[in-house]
């Protein structure tokens, strides 16, 4: 159980009900992440922008890189719900569930390139050490290649994931049921976090 109040669907009414049908998602219900919004509905929808702008609107990086970033932010911060989540979003985007299991144990053991490598590093002292300078670390992004427009999205990635794990782990806020033992959901059902066609 969350550790505050979350409006269930059938328990909906007015605005909390008109934006559980719009986020509704393919499995029938609303994600947990968004139903923790319910007893403050004017911010679910300004979150929801924000998370499809950063993961899903046009910019330089790939879809992969986003949610690799997105698994290697929420591992430093243990958060297990947005592990799951963005886990399952890159399995579906790579077909690759070892490459997948890689990123969620220690995405420095895998064979990376050495662009992925410096953006997968980036994200984790950012997200570990937020109060450290990191010109340094802005030059090496730039002089392997990223534009200063990729790492502005970098680090807008980097930080809706320190945001959205702190409300997932601030407030409790569980997994849902459709899981598997092996903490990917069923890849013959469409998932909310789907890339969109």
């Amino acid at each position: 159980m969350a550790y505050i109040k979350m409006i269930k669907e059938e328990d909906a009414h007015g605005d909390v009900k008109s934006l559980y049908d719009t986020f509704r998602a393919p499995w029938g219900g609303v994600d947990n992440i968004l139903k923790i919004h319910s007893l403050l509905p004017h911010t679910l929808k300004p979150h929801v922008d924000l998370y499809r702008s950063v993961m899903f609107g046009n910019c330089p990086l790939t879809r992969r890189q986003r949610e690799m970033i997105a698994v290697v932010v929420s591992v430093a911060n243990q958060c297990t719900y947005c592990v799951h989540h963005h886990s399952d979003a890159l399995y579906r985007l790579t077909k690759d569930k070892a490459f997948t299991d890689g990123i969620r144990r220690n995405y420095k053991a895998l064979e990376l390139s050495d662009t992925d490598r410096i953006m997968l590093e980036f994200a984790e002292e950012l997200t570990l050490q937020p109060g450290v300078n990191h010109s340094s670390s802005a030059l090496k992004l730039q002089e392997n290649g990223f534009t200063d427009e990729a790492i502005l999205h970098i680090t807008l990635i980097i930080g809706y994931f320190n945001f959205v794990n702190r409300i997932a782990l601030g407030l409790g806020v569980e997994l849902e049921n459709y899981w598997g033992n092996d903490r990917y959901s069923d890849p013959s059902k469409q998932m909310s976090h789907d890339p969109y066609k």
